[in-house]
């Protein structure tokens, strides 16, 4: 944050989304999608004003030099250059109700609410069939209200950081019906923070997938779950509904050691396999 004087005002102006409020991100993200040329000075005034909190009767008063339009221009690129990447606000209100935003890296979710916030996020990215209505499915699974239970449950052994209620499919559905109201400056910055911080959980259990590139058994992002019920199986963690509810880096950190383990194992095999052959 740097602070501006202008005229006989004083503002503070963001030099990341991090710095910037809410509202400013709801007014303000759904820019980062655009082309630069698309970017005219008009929009750069509405991006400027809205960083400063100054409103449009003050900035029509304000007297600026070329050298403090190009200053105020540098600062505010990253409203033009960059996409949300980091958790952009704890929570946000929606008719009445207080919504708490997932953590990043997914620190607080469990692996049904990674599961089903990729399926979700599956059928939104479909090339050929976008569903835009699971862009809310998303939000309400990883994005819900406190639990009610709260200070009685940050004292149980089961604390584990994560305020939210508990996943709960049939709320997730009712709530993503009021999503659709929801403004769509704060669906946007939900969308490219949920992106970003799923690229660098999937990045960091790349080796899960192999090095091949086949497709994937069910293009409609059931293998996210079907998943689960694979781990299930095994018993580690208990039956599905356990499994579920462990966080996911728990659960992603074992399937990745099971696939370390196969592929140690086909490799022993294979080598044994080599040795036969030559004598």
């Amino acid at each position: 944050m740097v602070k501006i004087q202008l005229n006989a005002w004083e503002f503070d102006l963001p030099e990341t989304w991090q710095e910037c409020d809410l509202r400013q991100i709801a007014k303000l993200s759904p820019i980062t999608s655009w082309k630069k040329e698309d970017i005219t000075q008009a929009v750069e005034e509405y991006t400027i004003c809205t960083l400063l909190k100054c409103g449009w009767k003050i900035w029509n008063e304000l007297t600026l030099q070329i050298e403090q339009w190009n200053a105020l221009k540098k600062i505010a690129r990253f409203a033009f250059e960059t996409f949300i990447v980091e958790r952009p606000f704890e929570y946000f209100d929606h008719e009445g109700e207080r919504y708490y935003v997932f953590s990043e890296s997914f620190g607080d979710s469990d692996a049904v609410d990674f599961a089903w916030a990729n399926l979700q996020y599956v059928s939104f990215a479909n090339p050929d069939n976008p569903n835009l209505d699971a862009v809310n499915q998303l939000i309400a699974t990883l994005c819900r209200p406190q639990r009610r239970d709260i200070e009685t449950f940050k004292l149980s052994k089961e604390w584990d950081g994560d305020t939210r209620e508990l996943y709960n499919a049939q709320r997730v559905r009712d709530r993503a019906k009021k999503f659709e109201t929801l403004d769509l400056g704060l669906k946007i910055a939900l969308l490219q923070y949920f992106e970003n911080q799923n690229r660098k959980f999937l990045e960091a259990y790349a080796q899960m997938f192999g090095e091949d590139s086949q497709e994937p058994r069910y293009d409609n992002g059931m293998g996210w779950v079907t998943m689960l019920m694979k781990i299930a199986e095994k018993g580690t963690f208990g039956n599905f509904d356990d499994v579920c509810r462990q966080n996911v880096h728990l659960v992603w950190a074992k399937c990745l050691d099971d696939t370390l383990d196969a592929k140690e194992e086909n490799e022993r095999l294979e080598r044994e396999r080599w040795k036969n052959e030559q004598n």
